[in-house]
């Protein structure tokens, strides 16, 4: 599990969202995603939209993580996530979860879907 929370934080991470190599090594081919706003992305637009982002003074905080086992090289990623200001204050709070399969000897993310929700306590 370490390895896919490892990885999950890395794709909060701007410049491994800059880094088309790196996205391309953290994302599977079939990637799909449904957004906090209801936005549907695939591997091309989610990489666009990766591209075009710029610097932020919002930074990713993410906890409580959990993993299940859903078969064989295939893992399911439950967390929360806020978006954290240089002063500590939070806002769009998430319950999040990814889908993490093995393909070869890397685990890719092929799914990923961020649902808004109440404010929750960071730990």
């Amino acid at each position: 599990m370490d390895i896919l929370i490892a990885q999950e934080i890395a794709l909060h991470q701007y410049e491994t969202r800059q880094n088309r190599t790196a996205i391309e090594r953290l994302l599977h081919v079939d990637f799909s995603e449904v957004g906090m706003s209801g936005t549907c992305y695939n591997f091309d637009s989610i990489v666009a939209m990766m591209g075009s982002e710029a610097p932020s003074k919002l930074s990713v905080y993410s906890q409580n993580y959990h993993c299940n086992e859903l078969a064989p090289g295939v893992h399911l990623l439950h967390y929360q996530s806020a978006l954290v200001d240089k002063e500590g204050k939070a806002s769009e709070f998430a319950q999040r979860c990814s889908v993490w399969v093995l393909e070869g000897d890397k685990w890719q993310l092929k799914y990923h879907q961020g649902t808004a929700c109440a404010p929750f306590e960071l730990t």
